[in-house]
């Protein structure tokens, strides 16, 4: 029986032996599983020619560097002194997740804005010096300007 890659939508990937045309489930929730398309192996009996080139301490090419590295800490000092970043220096798995939250809750506070603005606006007649004076008190404006400076200092 070959053994086939499946993922859950909640909770990744696993390995399994299954037949062709079985499905496995989720061993953490028991859902169904899609199974995934797999690598095949490289044997060495099977693709003799060649199967053992990059396996050596002569390195390899690293596509991003455009040269040929002996190792991936060579690979990353290179990267770094033409001034990339790398990923898991910008926190890992969780940054995107970060920044997704971080930009949902900016629009939020943004609506939030918005519709004080428009309620004060009908609070008072149409009176758009006070809807504006209530909506964005000077306190607050100047309390946001401090901190804006202070991060653009930092």
């Amino acid at each position: 029986m070959p053994l086939y890659d499946f993922r859950c939508k909640e909770h990744g990937s696993w390995e399994a032996l299954a037949k062709f045309d079985e499905q496995k489930p989720c061993p953490v929730c028991g859902t169904a599983g899609v199974r995934m398309v797999s690598m095949p192996a490289k044997m060495a009996t099977l693709w003799n020619s060649g199967w053992n080139s990059g396996l050596g301490s002569n390195g390899f090419y690293s596509a991003s560097a455009g040269q040929r590295v002996a190792d991936k800490r060579e690979e990353e000092k290179i990267m770094r002194s033409r001034g990339f970043i790398n990923e898991k220096d910008l926190g890992g798995d969780v940054f995107y997740q970060r920044q997704l939250d971080k930009n949902r809750d900016e629009r939020n506070e943004a609506a939030a804005t918005a519709k004080a603005w428009t309620d004060n606006l009908k609070k008072f007649d149409g009176d758009k010096t006070r809807a504006m004076t209530e909506t964005f008190p000077a306190h607050e404006m100047l309390k946001q300007a401090y901190e804006h400076d202070a991060k653009e200092s930092a």
